[in-house]
């Protein structure tokens, strides 16, 4: 694994989703409030509502802070859409779970669940460029695809980020899974500058040093 190539893309992703940073600038009762979030996304599947969490105080109040950091997503409502890992809109990212299954934000968000919260996990997706369906077998780093046979690789387009919007609808939308090292290598080399692919390892890498300290 090349950690170069892994902590130039940690700093790269941080720029522009500082969630690990901004999260721990949060006082306790609202580091635990986000936790709690991501928990019942993983149990529910979906985002909580008020009435989901005990005791929420001023909810408005603390899930505008949260949305203000841009470490959760609301809708114009006020509702949870999103919080990274996780997005209750339908996305071609499915992770299962002994709870269920839930929507993840993107490849790499897939590939976070698993060790963010100590379980195995199957993924459920495509092949953006091609199709084909994948299926992923993990169980934190341990990561095995059973599908497709051709190699897989994680991509990101750093371009797509966008200060207009959040992450969840601008780069996370261009975090995606490609099958096979020539399709990848081919759509690498129509950006090589904004463009760049991980295997799982490389993946599972980059996002938990992000994601991880979420949990702790």
């Amino acid at each position: 694994m090349n950690l170069s190539k892994i902590d130039r893309a940690v700093q790269r992703l941080e720029a522009r989703l500082p969630i690990r940073q901004r999260q721990s600038r949060l006082d306790e009762p609202l580091r635990q409030l986000h936790q709690r979030i991501l928990r019942h996304y993983l149990e529910r599947g979906t985002a909580p509502k008020a009435t989901d969490l005990g005791n929420p105080g001023d909810w408005c109040e603390q899930l505008d802070r949260l949305a203000t950091d841009g470490i959760i997503v609301l809708d114009t409502a006020g509702a949870i859409v999103g919080a990274y890992p996780f997005t209750s809109e339908p996305r071609e990212f499915r992770v299962t779970t002994r709870y269920g299954t839930v929507d993840a934000m993107c490849a790499f968000d897939a590939l976070a669940v698993s060790s963010m919260f100590e379980l195995p996990v199957s993924i459920e997706s495509r092949c953006r460029l091609s199709g084909q369906a994948i299926t992923i077998e993990q169980d934190r780093g341990e990561i095995r695809v059973t599908r497709p046979a051709a190699p897989l690789f994680a991509a990101i387009a750093w371009n797509a980020a966008s200060a207009a919007g959040s992450c969840s609808a601008t780069l996370c939308c261009e975090m995606f899974f490609i099958a096979g090292e020539k399709a990848a290598q081919d759509w690498r080399d129509e950006g090589p500058d904004d463009r760049e692919m991980f295997d799982p390892a490389e993946a599972h890498a980059l996002i938990t040093a992000v994601f991880l300290p979420l949990m702790r």
